[in-house]
């Protein structure tokens, strides 16, 4: 079994500058409570995030609009249910041009694990 795999779940997504669409994979529409055709813009991306901390993930993402950079956050997916999904992502941006082009690329990390509320941990 791989290692990595037994703690936490990563998958990849982009975002096209141009267009200001991302792209997702299944499990990240599954735990953002995303439809699964996988394209969506940055609203509908964080509107899932904890309050507390949706404005600085804008941020992260609208500096890595202007400028080459790399980002980290953590936060959590809140769910209808009460339940708040721990998620990691690492992302940097690049292949910037005149047009307004460029790429967003990164990984999201959802630990195997859900918390009932902010400080109770389930496995899933």
């Amino acid at each position: 079994m791989d290692v990595i795999s037994h703690y936490c779940r990563i998958e990849t997504w982009t975002a096209n500058l141009a267009t200001g669409v991302f792209q997702l994979g299944p499990l990240a529409c599954e735990y953002h409570q995303l439809s699964d055709q996988g394209e969506f813009g940055l609203h509908n991306l964080v509107k899932c995030y904890d309050a507390e901390y949706r404005n600085h993930v804008l941020e992260l993402y609208e500096v890595a609009a202007m400028r080459p950079s790399s980002f980290c956050f953590s936060t959590t997916i809140v769910h209808g249910n009460g339940s708040h999904i721990p998620v990691m992502c690492i992302g940097e941006s690049s292949s910037f041009s005149d047009d307004g082009g460029g790429a967003i690329n990164g990984v999201f990390v959802f630990p195997q694990f859900k918390l009932t509320d902010k400080s109770s941990l389930t496995t899933q």
